[in-house]
């Protein structure tokens, strides 16, 4: 069990906070004109993805989450529940589908994924910066100033992604998967 001291406290660090994982995103050292030094740290839990601001005194600390990045690759899914595999040692590992809204629609049968695991129960899937779909459909635009230079494409998984307009039905198109957005067709 490794405790890190307020002091301490750095961007990206993993602690554990009223029994849950936090990814410390901004740590600042306040020293008032008057009183006690403190740290005002802003942290997102990794299980709910809610952010937070707490102050520390620089006597307290935190114990240090032990965090493990593995490599996932999506199987099958039922009502709630997704199952993945992990690449390194081939076990089966689980998820519910309320820890997933954000990457829902990247998400697909045989692609790998980036996962986080806390107590061996993965915790969090994120799908790498710049993934391949195949177009199945298109969707119009309601305004015609845009509808000539572009139209929306639909993927399996149900996302929808604003395309040039010479983009065509089975089309396999590269996106960005961090803004959703086309960057080029293959």
């Amino acid at each position: 069990m490794i405790f890190c001291n307020s002091n301490n406290f750095r961007n990206g660090l993993k602690v554990i906070f009223d029994r849950n994982p936090f990814n410390i995103e901004k740590s600042e050292f306040v020293k008032p004109g008057k009183g006690q030094t403190f740290v005002r740290v802003r942290m997102k839990n990794l299980i709910n993805n809610k952010t937070i601001e707490k102050t520390f005194r620089p006597n307290e600390s935190l114990k240090v989450a032990e965090i493990e990045n593995i490599t996932v690759s999506f199987l099958y899914r039922s009502a709630k529940i997704f199952y993945f595999m992990d690449l390194k040692n081939y076990n089966e590992i689980s998820i519910e589908k309320k820890h997933l809204l954000n990457v829902l629609k990247l998400i697909y049968p045989g692609k790998k994924y980036f996962g986080l695991t806390w107590r061996e129960k993965l915790i969090s899937i994120s799908p790498k910066n710049f993934m391949k779909f195949r177009v199945i459909g298109f969707e119009q635009f309601t305004n015609t100033n845009i509808s000539l230079k572009n139209k929306i494409a639909i993927f399996k998984t149900q996302l929808k992604i604003v395309v040039p307009a010479f983009i065509k039905i089975n089309d396999i198109i590269k996106i960005d998967t961090r803004f959703c957005k086309y960057v080029s067709r293959i």
